[in-house]
């Protein structure tokens, strides 16, 4: 077997059918043989398009298609079950699997919070275009199909730090930071400071989100 062959087992536009876990556990070795020694894995947890979700659009990291939420039980690639039968075949025929796992943002809140906040320009991220006022934030997340099980740890708008929907306008054109929530600073200084890319950005700095990820 050819050393250090990677591939990248999933692509955008792969059919949302629930197959691709199965599809590896039965062609595990057929890869191995054909010289692949590691496989990365597309996000296997609940994106808020439920089945269709290609898994960066991230809801709730600990449901790999186990729980009703977001209108499926599985992903777009299955259930959890046939994701660890997979991941076993794989290594017992020599390969090497990555996962692919985004801290960075949530997606698809469950209820909205009222939360005062300012617009920021979207090229220079450390200037304000506006006074704050208050908006409507998905920034609840309750995930009541799962409940407490794997954790009991439910997302607030105090987790995160910047945003890009106002659900009382509708609008999602406008680049808004909470108040009392600031930009990460050691990030690229691009648009003034890159730190805000998409959905409901995490605050690092709070110790209860960089506490939950790192469980």
């Amino acid at each position: 077997m050819t050393n250090g062959v990677i591939m990248q087992y999933f692509h955008w536009y792969i059919p949302d059918d629930g197959s691709l876990w199965n599809q590896l556990n039965k062609t595990a070795h057929e890869l191995a043989s054909a010289g692949f020694s590691a496989l990365w894995l597309p996000p296997a947890y609940k994106g808020s398009g439920g089945g269709r979700d290609v898994g960066y659009a991230v809801y709730d990291l600990f449901d790999l298609g186990e729980f009703n939420q977001k209108g499926s039980v599985r992903t777009k690639y299955g259930i959890r079950d046939q994701y660890l039968t997979a991941i076993k075949s794989a290594q017992n025929a020599g390969i090497q699997i990555y996962a692919d796992v985004v801290f960075n943002h949530k997606d698809g809140g469950d209820e909205t919070q009222r939360i005062s906040a300012e617009e920021m320009n979207w090229d220079d991220r450390n200037r304000p275009n506006s006074d704050w006022y208050q908006i409507e934030a998905y920034t609840k997340f309750n995930f009541s199909g799962r409940g407490d099980k794997y954790s009991s740890m439910k997302w607030h708008w105090w987790c995160f730090d910047t945003l890009s929907y106002n659900a009382a306008t509708n609008n999602t054109d406008k680049l808004y930071r909470i108040k009392n929530n600031n930009f990460e600073t050691e990030v690229s200084h691009e648009h003034g400071n890159y730190d805000y890319l998409m959905a409901n950005d995490l605050d690092m700095g709070n110790e209860f989100v960089r506490g939950e990820l790192m469980y």
